[in-house]
């Protein structure tokens, strides 16, 4: 769970990035388009004006477009797999919603209070990418996201009959989204217009509860930040209608040439800014936590406990951005982040109290571009308060963390003997977390255990710089080849061969290389590759173990799947065939592209590109049908699958076509190969024909029994 959050967190960081450097536009804008701040240059009609307006256009771009930006952002962070291709997704899906909302009010808004055609502010509708519709901000689009996402997730690997094969992956998923859009379209039209007429007694309550709302909503976006659950607070406030229409960041926008030609109080024109001054913990909260760090540590690790607060310091005063010591509190004593989250709201309340207000959620550079710049000529003893308290609290932070870490013996950075000084990071945190977990959940999954001893057989994460799987082998890019590990050591963990062209390694893993694959990505990922250091596997598939003694006989006849020339295994151009790092077995050079069963039995598997089928023989032989050497690379594409999993099958069921010369045009060789991949269990006796000989599908080829 403590995963997700934090997966989520990175989907709502995804669009919030954009939201600075847009907020720095329109706020300069604001100043240099102010005639009472740039004179005669700022009036309506010069070429001045015209320019900055122009440029005006351009910063309001993301703000206009928020709930876009979060549909498409979501997926980035919350997809397991195709995360472009999810957030493409939920684009078009949460327009195929948007355009249900609007045709459903067109025809039956009035029964729903809800006026199509109205044009005011208050109306409760918006246009998103030219469609009008209910104006649900981004918890609708986070909602809709949200939906998109589970699909995916659910429905975006589901193997469809091949008839069917155009309408597989997104295509898919946007179906099912479709039909499904059409009875949430009518729960948000029924549902939506009381909604916001909550959020508006919502709204009035939250303002009038003036200071305890504003300590308590600081309070709770500091203090979920480590499940991640911080994003559900500031989410509504600052882009959504919780407090104010459109959230306080596109309110502030909007107003600030407004707000700063008067004279009037900023805390009587924006009360709710009281809810966007989380950055007032960034600039004066993480400097006195630094100070108390520097007077706590030891003399002989002052110096360099400097070089590493210092520029901390700056990047969480002037950019907002404090992971590094949010995280080391986390990391060393979490008591110590719930008294920072603690002071944080007080600091935020008390400037609240004394009339400072304002777009203050980030940090110094954000906050002069869009308050202190625009600001400053008619609101400059509003700034004046704020910095005499922030100054204050520093102290304050100082002398309360001075005494926590002294009275307590905290280990915060510079106080070991070891004159060990460094700050802790989120992954750090990730990892503490879970130390401990992922030997339990690997205890009864054999797949991690060998993705574990790959990566550390093949020099670690750090040493592999990408990695792809075909139906039976792990390909990989290296680094540093010569920090691989020997072929025996790979083998004696399960591994049934190892292929090395410089940096170009394949470990020849088997079937099982899917399962394998995504346990190497989720620790490469997250960590805990290391403790599976040259473990002993088991690749033996329980379902094998529990069916071996289960078949009606030990033998299995294999026939040719395909006219053509046979070819003995050995004499193929690759290595890992002819070597039988896989198994057994034998080739045909195919003359036609008709493709047949090699065995009676049932379809186990299919390859995603279509290159390779798994067959399980009646006798428990595991037959592998390879479609040309390096297919893989064609995505599928001279392929046409006639079967599906599951299906029975014998030696005159025709499997697929291939499209050969469209193979060969492609550089690669068309041989049809068939393996059992079991071999180990099994005898191969005499075969029927020689290399060279032609033979036709469904013709015997020999006999493979249990040894």
């Amino acid at each position: 769970m403590m995963a997700k959050f934090q997966r989520f967190g990175g989907a709502m960081f995804t669009p919030v990035v954009f939201f600075v450097f847009s907020g720095i536009i329109v706020g300069l804008t604001a100043v240099f388009t102010n005639p009472a701040i740039v004179g005669g240059l700022a009036e309506q009609g010069t070429a001045w004006y015209a320019i900055w307006k122009i440029i005006d256009s351009g910063g309001w771009t993301v703000f206009n477009n928020m709930e876009v930006l979060f549909v498409i952002g979501l997926p980035l962070g919350l997809a397991n797999k195709a995360k472009e291709r999810a957030s493409l997704e939920a684009f078009v899906i949460y327009m195929t919603f948007n355009n249900f909302v609007n045709q459903i009010l067109q025809m039956f808004g009035k029964n729903f209070g809800v006026n199509i055609n109205s044009t005011a502010e208050t109306s409760g509708l918006k246009v998103i990418a030219g469609v009008k519709t209910l104006d649900t901000g981004v918890i609708g689009a986070i909602l809709i996201a949200g939906i998109v996402v589970w699909l995916h997730n659910r429905y975006f690997s589901v193997r469809l009959p091949d008839w069917l094969g155009v309408f597989q992956g997104s295509a898919f998923v946007a179906m099912l989204g479709f039909f499904l859009m059409i009875p949430i379209a009518g729960l948000f039209v029924w549902i939506w217009p009381v909604f916001q007429h909550g959020i508006l007694q919502m709204q009035y309550f939250m303002v009038k509860s003036g200071d305890f709302g504003v300590f308590t909503y600081i309070f709770l976006e500091k203090a979920l930040l480590p499940v991640g659950l911080h994003h559900f607070i500031y989410a509504p406030f600052q882009y959504g209608p919780a407090v104010i229409e459109g959230g306080t960041t596109l309110y502030w926008v909007k107003h600030i040439s407004q707000f700063a030609a008067t004279t009037t109080p900023l805390i009587k024109l924006f009360p709710e800014g009281g809810y966007a001054m989380q950055g007032m913990s960034n600039i004066f909260g993480i400097p006195g936590i630094a100070l108390a760090f520097y007077a706590t540590a030891i003399p002989k690790n002052r110096k360099k406990l400097l070089a590493l607060i210092v520029p901390g310091v700056l990047t969480a005063a002037l950019a907002g951005i404090t992971e590094p010591f949010d995280y080391t509190f986390l990391f060393i004593a979490p008591a110590l982040f719930f008294v920072h989250a603690f002071l944080a709201a007080c600091l935020a309340t008390t400037m609240y109290a004394f009339g400072v207000t304002g777009d203050m959620s980030a940090g110094l550079i954000d906050i002069a571009a869009k308050n202190y710049i625009p600001m400053w000529a008619n609101h400059w003893q509003t700034y004046v308060i704020q910095w005499v308290i922030g100054l204050i609290f520093i102290g304050i932070y100082f002398v309360v963390f001075r005494f926590l870490i002294l009275k307590f013996d905290f280990k915060t950075p510079g106080r070991s003997d070891d004159e060990m000084v460094n700050m802790f990071t989120k992954d750090d945190y990730k990892k503490k977390q879970a130390k401990g977990k992922d030997s339990d959940k690997s205890s009864n999954n054999p797949f991690r255990t060998a993705a574990g001893a790959y990566i550390n057989l093949l020099g670690g994460a750090d040493n592999i710089a990408s990695v792809n799987n075909c139906f039976t082998r792990l390909r990989l890019t290296i680094n540093k080849p010569e920090l691989l590990a020997t072929d025996n050591q790979f083998m004696a963990i399960g591994a049934k061969g190892v292929v090395r062209n410089k940096d170009a390694v394949q470990v020849i893993i088997g079937p099982d290389v899917t399962n394998v694959r995504e346990e190497v990505d989720d620790l490469m990922e997250n960590g805990g590759w290391e403790q599976f250091d040259n473990q002993t596997v088991d690749n033996t598939p329980v379902a094998e173990k529990e069916q071996q003694t289960k078949f009606a006989t030990n033998e299995s006849q294999l026939f040719a799947p395909v006219d053509g020339k046979f070819i003995n295994i050995d004499e193929l151009k690759d290595d890992v065939f002819s070597q039988k790092m896989l198994g057994d077995g034998y080739a045909i050079e195919p003359s036609n592209g008709d493709i047949y069963s090699s065995v009676e039995g049932e379809i186990e598997s299919i390859f995603p590109t279509k290159h390779a089928i798994g067959i399980k023989s009646l006798s428990g032989a595991e037959i592998l049908l390879h479609l040309g050497l390096d297919t893989v690379e064609l995505e599928g594409k001279p392929f046409n699958i006639l079967v599906k999993e599951g299906d029975s099958v014998k030696e005159n069921t025709k499997l697929a076509t291939m499209n050969i010369e469209e193979i060969e045009s492609n550089g690669k060789d068309p041989v049809v190969i068939t393996v059992i991949t079991n071999s180990n269990q099994y005898s191969l006796d005499k075969f029927n024909t020689v290399s060279g000989y032609k033979v036709k599908h469904g013709d015997s080829v020999v006999l493979a029994y249990k040894a």
